[in-house]
């Protein structure tokens, strides 16, 4: 006898996170790790659509797809000047330089305890934002072990989105710090209709 259940397709637990990044030009760039991510990774598919309705009773008789939205969410835990770009949708990144002075006039800053002690910045990358019209954009490619046995795998990857919504920066008193972001997937328009957004990679065994 056999059963309906197949338990290679019951999955736990979140996964690992690439950004995908492109030029102004729209040529995609390569992906790198974002890093550490917590919580939920959730693929939202959102489809508005209208019925026709004729007859009497009124009865739908054909119901066709005005708009379709698809938006990523996930928390992310490593704050690299990298990953806060593309989460925040742009702005300049600057690694491994000398800072230039704050508007104090000074190189120094807080030490950081509860003293007034003020330090000078060492070697830093920094990530400046505002003034920027257009929002970057980036792939996503996201990993998920189905299986420790097997090492078999499901990935998704959205080929274009952008950062959606109001995104912060938390510095928690009693938590881990720790930034939750939302892209709003764009449509590919160069691939076939069906297949605009994303795709989703189930290895089997």
């Amino acid at each position: 006898m056999g059963t309906i259940i197949d338990t290679r397709d019951i999955t736990l637990g979140i996964g690992v996170l690439r950004f995908g990044t492109y030029n102004t030009s729209d040529v995609f760039g390569g992906y790198s790790a974002v890093g550490a991510i917590k919580g939920t990774f959730s693929v939202n598919i959102t489809r508005e659509t209208r019925d026709f309705e004729t007859g009497r009773p009124l009865v739908v008789v054909k119901r066709e797809v005005l708009r379709e939205r698809v938006e990523v969410t996930f928390t992310m835990a490593e704050w690299r000047v990298a990953n806060l770009k593309l989460a925040f949708g742009g702005g300049v990144v600057s690694s491994s330089i000398t800072p230039a002075a704050f508007i104090d006039g000074t190189t120094g800053a807080l030490k950081g305890d509860l003293t007034d002690s003020i330090v000078g910045v060492s070697t830093s990358d920094e990530w400046t934002i505002g003034g920027q019209c257009d929002l970057d954009k980036v792939g996503l490619q996201f990993v998920h072990i189905k299986s420790c046995s097997n090492g078999r795998r499901q990935i998704v990857e959205v080929y274009l989105a952008q950062v959606s919504g109001q995104a912060a920066l938390p510095f928690n008193e009693e938590d881990w710090n720790m930034l939750s972001i939302s892209f709003l997937a764009l449509a590919d328009t160069t691939r076939s209709a069906g297949q605009q957004y994303l795709r989703f990679v189930d290895e089997r065994d």
